[in-house]
């Protein structure tokens, strides 16, 4: 079996990986949402590159390279199928979107079956794991205090842009001044501290929320801030979400962006 991380954008089978470039991560995510049915170029184009013009070489150059990926570890090129005149389709059951860490750390699980037993405290790793588990609960109020103090910085970063906006500052001068890294995703400015990163996932997520935007993103503590600031209307929406549940800020985006 192949396995796909889309987090890592990486292939696996059995002990070799090959890492895979952004738009052809993209590509084979596409393919198998549809396997085993053909996928036309334009909507393969759409779902890689959303809103960017491109001619269709580049989408069979994407192809190419997944291709080469497959037989780098050792898996047949010929599963990602040309079909003429349409498009490409996926061999169906041969490749798993699976994060292979966790994958392994199932299998392990799996085979260390017996019940251990912590030879200091005598407990057992169920009765160690209650415990954890009560710890945890006690450092709530920590959690929300840090929560609070995110919210209140991502405020204060929300009233710089809007501001900045209304008196007409080059946003050239605020990203030196604040030490902030830009890029450009589809039509947005993405503004970003250097010690957060920009990982795959999140690339996704801006690049099917195109509009004409600024956009501050900043991660702490496992927790996910982001402003969008309309360029047109100098609207702005303020969202705080964690990594894994990525679903309650598209669902904030797509509301913003209807009302913008």
């Amino acid at each position: 079996m192949i396995y796909f991380d889309a987090v890592a954008r990486k292939l696996h089978q059995d002990h070799k990986s090959t890492r895979l470039g952004f738009r052809e991560a993209l590509v084979l995510e596409c393919l198998l949402l549809h396997a085993p049915e053909t996928v036309c170029k334009q909507t393969l184009i759409c779902y890689a590159w959303g809103n960017e013009y491109i001619g269709q070489t580049s989408l069979a150059k994407s192809i190419s390279a997944l291709r080469r990926s497959l037989m780098a570890i050792s898996a047949d090129p010929t599963l990602v199928v040309t079909v003429p005149k349409q498009g490409y389709r996926m061999v169906a059951g041969m490749v798993e979107t699976k994060t292979v860490g966790e994958s392994l750390t199932t299998v392990e699980q799996t085979k260390i079956a017996p019940v251990t037993t912590n030879a200091i405290t005598g407990l057992s790793a169920a009765e160690s794991r209650h415990d954890a588990d009560n710890k945890a609960v006690s450092s709530k109020p920590i959690r929300q205090c840090v929560m609070m103090a995110l919210m209140l910085l991502a405020c204060v970063a929300s009233s710089v842009f809007v501001v900045g906006k209304i008196n007409g500052w080059r946003w050239s001068d605020v990203v030196q001044r604040g030490g902030l890294i830009q890029k450009r995703v589809g039509s947005l400015y993405v503004f970003y501290p250097q010690e957060t990163r920009l990982d795959f996932p999140m690339e996704q997520f801006l690049s099917h929320s195109q509009c004409d935007c600024l956009i501050y993103v900043e991660n702490r503590h496992k927790i996910a801030t982001m402003v969008f600031v309309s360029r047109k209307t100098n609207r702005s929406v303020f969202i705080r979400y964690s990594p894994f549940n990525i679903k309650h800020a598209t669902s904030k985006i797509e509301q913003f962006l209807a009302e913008a």
